[in-house]
Protein backbone atom coordinates (compact mmCIF):
# COMPACT_ATOMS: atom_id res chain seq x y z
CA UNK A 1 0.00 0.00 0.00
CA UNK A 2 2.74 2.54 0.54
CA UNK A 3 4.36 1.58 -2.63
CA UNK A 4 0.88 2.80 -4.37
CA UNK A 5 0.48 5.79 -2.49
CA UNK A 6 4.06 6.58 -3.01
CA UNK A 7 3.55 5.82 -6.43
CA UNK A 8 0.11 8.09 -6.58
CA UNK A 9 -1.79 4.79 -7.58
CA UNK A 10 -4.63 5.20 -5.93
CA UNK A 11 -8.06 5.94 -7.49
CA UNK A 12 -9.34 9.18 -6.72
CA UNK A 13 -11.78 9.24 -3.10
CA UNK A 14 -14.74 10.33 -5.80
CA UNK A 15 -13.95 6.78 -7.51
CA UNK A 16 -13.99 5.04 -4.20
CA UNK A 17 -16.69 6.69 -2.43
CA UNK A 18 -19.25 4.00 -1.38
CA UNK A 19 -17.36 1.21 -2.16
CA UNK A 20 -15.91 -1.48 0.76
CA UNK A 21 -12.73 -1.74 1.58
CA UNK A 22 -10.55 -4.78 1.77
CA UNK A 23 -7.22 -5.19 3.91
CA UNK A 24 -4.87 -7.55 5.39
CA UNK A 25 -1.67 -7.91 6.20
CA UNK A 26 1.16 -9.89 4.63
CA UNK A 27 3.27 -12.52 5.32
CA UNK A 28 5.73 -10.45 5.69
CA UNK A 29 3.72 -9.87 9.45
CA UNK A 30 4.00 -5.92 9.52
CA UNK A 31 4.27 -4.10 12.58
CA UNK A 32 0.96 -2.53 13.99
CA UNK A 33 2.50 0.77 13.96
CA UNK A 34 3.43 0.55 10.04
CA UNK A 35 -0.29 -0.76 9.57
CA UNK A 36 -1.46 2.76 11.57
CA UNK A 37 0.69 4.46 9.62
CA UNK A 38 -0.21 3.10 6.23
CA UNK A 39 -4.05 4.04 6.96
CA UNK A 40 -3.39 6.99 8.48
CA UNK A 41 -1.66 8.02 4.78
CA UNK A 42 -5.29 6.81 3.38
CA UNK A 43 -6.70 8.57 5.92
CA UNK A 44 -5.09 12.04 5.65
CA UNK A 45 -5.84 12.04 1.84
CA UNK A 46 -9.51 11.66 2.35
CA UNK A 47 -9.77 7.06 1.25
CA UNK A 48 -10.48 6.15 4.58
CA UNK A 49 -13.63 8.23 5.14
CA UNK A 50 -14.76 6.95 1.52
CA UNK A 51 -15.53 3.95 2.93
CA UNK A 52 -18.46 2.71 4.70
CA UNK A 53 -17.30 -0.72 5.67
CA UNK A 54 -14.25 -2.48 5.65
CA UNK A 55 -13.28 -6.22 5.63
CA UNK A 56 -10.30 -6.95 7.14
CA UNK A 57 -8.63 -10.27 6.72
CA UNK A 58 -7.40 -12.30 9.63
CA UNK A 59 -3.94 -11.64 10.07
CA UNK A 60 -1.30 -13.95 9.57
CA UNK A 61 0.86 -14.21 12.62
CA UNK A 62 2.96 -16.32 11.88
CA UNK A 63 5.45 -17.48 8.44
CA UNK A 64 8.12 -20.21 7.96
CA UNK A 65 11.15 -17.53 8.71
CA UNK A 66 8.90 -16.03 11.82
CA UNK A 67 7.75 -18.71 13.96
CA UNK A 68 5.55 -17.45 16.86
CA UNK A 69 4.41 -18.91 19.69
CA UNK A 70 0.39 -19.39 20.61
CA UNK A 71 0.75 -16.55 22.30
CA UNK A 72 2.66 -13.92 20.41
CA UNK A 73 0.63 -15.13 17.31
CA UNK A 74 -2.57 -13.72 19.84
CA UNK A 75 -0.66 -10.32 20.70
CA UNK A 76 0.58 -9.77 16.84
CA UNK A 77 -3.58 -10.33 15.86
CA UNK A 78 -4.49 -8.07 18.83
CA UNK A 79 -1.92 -5.32 18.12
CA UNK A 80 -3.08 -5.29 14.23
CA UNK A 81 -6.97 -5.02 14.91
CA UNK A 82 -6.04 -1.83 17.24
CA UNK A 83 -4.19 -0.55 14.42
CA UNK A 84 -6.97 -0.97 11.79
CA UNK A 85 -9.57 0.25 14.71
CA UNK A 86 -7.58 3.40 15.88
CA UNK A 87 -6.98 4.67 12.22
CA UNK A 88 -10.50 4.31 11.35
CA UNK A 89 -11.66 5.79 14.64
CA UNK A 90 -9.78 8.85 13.52
CA UNK A 91 -10.20 9.19 9.76
CA UNK A 92 -13.69 7.59 9.17
CA UNK A 93 -15.36 6.31 12.68
CA UNK A 94 -19.14 5.81 11.20
CA UNK A 95 -17.45 2.90 9.34
CA UNK A 96 -18.31 -0.50 9.99
CA UNK A 97 -15.48 -3.09 10.37
CA UNK A 98 -15.70 -6.74 9.89
CA UNK A 99 -12.62 -8.32 11.44
CA UNK A 100 -10.90 -11.64 10.81
CA UNK A 101 -12.62 -12.45 7.71
CA UNK A 102 -10.77 -15.24 5.68
CA UNK A 103 -9.03 -13.51 2.45
CA UNK A 104 -5.46 -12.24 1.55
CA UNK A 105 -2.24 -14.24 3.88
CA UNK A 106 -4.29 -16.42 5.65
CA UNK A 107 -5.27 -20.24 6.06
CA UNK A 108 -7.80 -21.06 5.15
CA UNK A 109 -8.61 -18.77 2.46
CA UNK A 110 -11.63 -17.57 0.62
CA UNK A 111 -11.48 -16.15 -2.71
CA UNK A 112 -13.02 -12.24 -2.78
CA UNK A 113 -12.90 -10.87 -6.21
CA UNK A 114 -12.34 -7.69 -6.94
CA UNK A 115 -15.37 -5.63 -8.12
CA UNK A 116 -18.13 -7.29 -7.18
CA UNK A 117 -20.70 -6.54 -5.14
CA UNK A 118 -20.37 -6.97 -1.51
CA UNK A 119 -23.17 -6.38 1.26
CA UNK A 120 -22.58 -6.14 4.98
CA UNK A 121 -25.55 -6.54 7.85
CA UNK A 122 -23.49 -5.48 11.07
CA UNK A 123 -27.19 -6.37 12.68
CA UNK A 124 -27.45 -9.42 11.41
CA UNK A 125 -23.85 -9.96 10.99
CA UNK A 126 -23.67 -11.58 7.65
CA UNK A 127 -21.88 -10.98 4.60
CA UNK A 128 -22.73 -11.77 1.20
CA UNK A 129 -21.20 -11.20 -1.76
CA UNK A 130 -22.20 -11.25 -5.72
CA UNK A 131 -19.73 -11.71 -8.04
Amino acid sequence: MHWLLAADRVAPVDQLAGSVFLIETSEELPPATEVYRMLRNLGERGLLAAFPAALVGRAKAWNFDRRLTPQEKTGYAREQRAAITRAFAEYAPAAVLVFDVDLGHTDPQLIIPYGGDVRIDAVDRRISVRY
